[in-house]
């Protein structure tokens, strides 16, 4: 037993942030747990035990996100005037009861009510973490926080993505409502501890923050977040540009995708902490982000070559282009992180990162259009997608550099009292 609690008190003093950065990866492994498993059994369950079709299950889910786009910012703005840690105490409840319903949906009124119930908060999560993650840390552990976190995440996705697959061999309405439940107590545990962190710098004057949303006359700002969510495509290269490509236009097998994938998933975990170093200054972060452009921009040239290869070359080929991809995710990730924390206006953090998030919110939506074109396409769409990468990158820092004169040029905010004293 002594031996465990020695374990435990390695870890805490070990994990950036001590024993909240702890407690920070534990609601990381909850969430993402619960999600992984959801997500696994959402479409079975409506269209199997409800009983919809693709074309109703994709009218729900579009209906979904464009509420959510929609509440984005106003629940940013709330954020800023309430703290983001009630909001996200709040979102993870309003989730909870969402999903303690969903089981119970018999008919497509029903399910279009739940899912747009849920789509209200569905883009608030992921912005007050991370602006809950920059008032309980110290500035200089909280990109290395959100990287681990991040690690975590693709951790818990997996297992919960095996959760649920058991309530897929069950194949019953009994076992994707048991799935359900689980991801319905996520949520609930997550907000339990999200209540109990301790905040150490919520500015007092933001409590009193009239409503603002200023960030949308930040040029600098929306243009770090532009070229962001452009590189967050490397998202949707993974999950649908890579695939069809293979299946369509090599001689590969498609029994390759998997362990592409699985290299993917298995180099994300072990390197993005290390990819986050030296990220806590603009031009860090610009740096990172340069990087990202030029790896996704090497990952579409190498694409591009693979039908042109016999089968083993065009493996290998493929498995460099995974690696150049995961690199531009890798780096992505954490230069976003990092400018998006930087450049936000003090006590207005929780609108900024909202904007930030909703950026990568528009490219998830965008994005399987313009990559499934550049596929069909061939040379000339992956030349221009290869262009734009490196494009965005490369203007990573001057985008910096007028962020930097913008962020000089503000007004301070008055001291709190713990930093008066």
């Amino acid at each position: 037993m002594s031996a465990v609690w020695q374990r435990v008190r390695g870890w805490r003093t070990s994990m950036p942030g001590g024993a909240v950065g702890l407690r920070l990866a534990v609601m990381a492994m909850i969430d993402a747990v619960g999600t992984g498993a959801f997500l696994a059994v959402s479409v079975p369950f409506i269209t199997r035990s409800v009983h919809l079709s693709e074309g109703n299950l994709g009218l729900g889910l579009t209906l979904s996100a464009a509420v959510a786009l929609a509440t984005a910012i106003p629940i940013g703005v709330l954020a800023d005037r309430i703290g983001p840690k009630k909001v996200l105490v709040g979102v993870s409840l309003w989730r909870c009861a969402g999903f303690v319903v969903y089981p119970l949906v018999q008919n497509l009124w029903q399910f279009l009510t739940v899912v747009c119930l849920l789509g209200l908060v569905d883009k608030a999560a992921a912005p007050m973490e991370q602006a809950l993650v920059g008032q309980v840390t110290a500035t200089e552990d909280r990109v290395r926080v959100v990287a681990i976190l991040r690690s975590l995440r693709n951790v818990g996705f997996t297992v919960g993505a095996l959760l649920g697959g058991v309530g897929l061999l069950i194949d019953t309405r009994t076992g994707y409502t048991a799935i359900l439940l689980v991801n319905a107590a996520s949520f609930a545990v997550l907000g339990s501890l999200a209540a109990r962190l301790p905040v150490l710098s919520a500015p007092a004057k933001s409590l009193r923050r009239r409503f603002s949303a200023s960030v949308l006359r930040d040029g600098s700002f929306l243009s770090f977040t532009g070229i962001n969510a452009v590189l967050t495509m490397h998202m949707t290269l993974l999950s649908i540009g890579v695939p069809l490509w293979i299946v369509k236009h090599t001689d590969v097998s498609s029994a390759l995708i998997s362990p592409l994938v699985a290299v993917n998933t298995v180099l994300a975990v072990a390197l993005q902490v290390r990819a986050s170093r030296d990220t806590d200054t603009i031009a860090g972060a610009a740096r990172a982000l340069v990087r990202a452009g030029i790896s996704l921009a090497l990952c579409c040239l190498l694409l591009l070559t693979a039908p042109k290869l016999p089968v083993v070359l065009a493996v290998i080929v493929l498995l460099l282009a995974m690696v150049a991809l995961t690199g531009g995710e890798l780096f992505q990730s954490a230069g976003g992180w990092g400018g998006s924390y930087l450049l936000a206006a003090p006590g207005q953090e929780g609108v900024y990162l909202s904007v930030f998030w909703l950026g990568v919110a528009i490219q998830q939506i965008a994005a399987p259009v313009l990559v499934s074109l550049v596929v069909t396409t061939g040379t000339a769409g992956w030349v221009v997608l290869a262009a734009l990468f490196a494009v965005c990158g490369l203007a990573a820092p001057a985008i910096g550099r007028w962020a930097q004169a913008r962020a000089d040029s503000r007004p301070q905010p008055d001291p709190t009292p713990a930093e008066a004293a």
